[in-house]
């Protein structure tokens, strides 16, 4: 297992480590199987799209109407819908008490879903983009 991954303090963005960290430590925590291989196939599409590029790039979530916008220009370029249940879900898991509660990744992660989680909740919806990222830093797990 890693010992460090990339992060980005961007609330927005996930890195290519930070998506990673979801699928194999959290994703398997959700309850529902039909949940679980939809958000599963979602973290994969975006994992995918960063697999050449995974210390230039993030995934951002854009808010769905600047989405419209800037596809007017430069076509779609989304990677997939993101359903507000399955990040309901996701987020879900941060109740659990596992080995990851209290850590550094654990709490970053943590922060970034609910904010997404609240997004969505609100009537929002986005859509993942691939951004160039260079502000990574580095913590250890």
């Amino acid at each position: 297992m890693k010992k460090e991954i990339l992060v980005i303090k961007k609330e927005e963005a996930y890195t290519y480590d930070e998506l990673d960290f979801l699928e194999e430590n959290l994703l398997p925590l959700v309850k529902d199987e039909a949940q679980k291989v939809t958000i599963a196939k979602v973290l994969n599409s975006l994992k995918f799209s960063l697999e050449n590029q995974k210390m230039s790039s993030a995934v951002f979530f854009m808010p769905q109407n600047t989405f419209n916008i800037f596809s007017l220009i430069q076509g779609d370029n989304s990677i997939c819908k993101i359903n507000k249940e399955d990040i309901e879900a996701l987020y879900k898991v941060f109740d659990l008490p596992d080995e990851w509660s209290g850590q550094p990744v654990y709490e970053h992660l943590q922060k970034k879903l609910k904010i997404l989680n609240e997004y969505l909740l609100q009537g929002n919806s986005v859509t993942p983009t691939v951004i160039a990222a260079d502000n990574f830093s580095v913590m250890k797990i």
